[in-house]
């Protein structure tokens, strides 16, 4: 069985305006039922240690922890990621790593209502302004 995508999939009507969490974010134009898939997008592997050393990369970058076995990993996602806004008390998103492919899969862990800003918890970047 050949498990290599040909093409990702990005959801229609999902788009980048200004965020009142924090300067840009995603959002849905129309209703997203819980457990759709949102958008696939590649990503690269970064060391955490690596991304500690740039307070601007580390922004930008997700956990690996639970969702792959790149322990002490993170990732940084192409496409839309980079731009959800991470909020790691109520979050309407999360996603998961497709490691044969490469790919990073954002999902809806909840009914989403047309026009809402989606949210997700990265995991990394959650480091104070000391540890950057």
């Amino acid at each position: 069985m050949n498990l290599e995508k040909e093409e990702l999939y990005t959801r229609e009507g999902i788009f980048i305006a200004r965020s009142e969490i924090h300067r840009w974010g995603v959002f849905t134009e129309y209703d997203i039922k819980a457990n759709d898939v949102i958008q696939e997008v590649p990503y690269c592997t970064f060391p955490e240690k690596e991304l500690k050393k740039s307070n601007i990369i580390v922004r930008y970058s997700y956990s690996t922890e639970g969702v792959s076995d790149q322990v002490n990993d993170c990732v940084i996602g192409f496409g839309f990621a980079p731009l959800y806004n991470h909020d790691s008390e109520y979050f309407n998103c999360a996603y998961e790593l497709d490691v044969v492919n490469e790919v990073m899969r954002h999902y809806a862990l909840e009914d989403i209502e047309a026009g809402s800003e989606l949210t997700l918890d990265y995991g990394c970047g959650d480091w104070g302004e000391d540890d950057y």
